[in-house]
C-alpha cells in the first residue's frame, strides 16, 4: 500500500469500531444503562449517552483527520476505565478477547 494511503486508511479502520460501538450504544440506551447499572454506576442512561456521543464524534473527527490528536487522546482517557471496569479479562473469553481488543 502506498505509504500516504496508509495513515488515512488506518485512522479510518479505527474509527469504524468506534463509530459502530457508539452507534449501538445510542440506538440501545436502555441496554447500555442495563451494563452500566450492573457495576453500580450512578446515571446510568447519562453514562450510556454521554460514551456514544463520545466515540460518535472522536470517530468522526478521526475519519475526516481533524484534531485527530485531540480524538485520540478522548477515546484513550474513556477507554482505560471502560476496559479496566467492563472487560476484566477473568470474566470470561469473550471478554479476554475486548480486554485484548481495547489494549491494541
Amino acid at each position: 500500500m502506498n505509504a500516504n494511503l496508509a495513515y488515512p486508511a488506518a485512522r479510518v479502520l479505527l474509527a469504524g469500531i468506534f463509530l459502530f460501538s457508539g452507534g449501538g450504544k445510542l440506538l440501545d440506551v436502555p441496554d447500555t444503562a442495563a451494563d452500566i447499572a450492573a457495576l453500580g454506576l450512578p446515571f446510568p442512561a447519562l453514562g450510556g449517552v454521554a460514551a456514544g456521543v463520545l466515540e460518535l464524534v472522536c470517530g468522526v473527527l478521526l475519519v475526516l483527520g481533524r484534531k485527530a490528536g485531540w480524538a485520540a487522546a478522548g477515546l484513550l482517557l474513556f477507554m482505560v476505565p471502560v476496559t479496566l471496569l467492563f472487560e476484566h479479562p477473568f470474566r470470561g473469553e469473550g471478554a479476554l478477547i475486548d480486554f485484548l481488543k481495547n489494549c491494541a
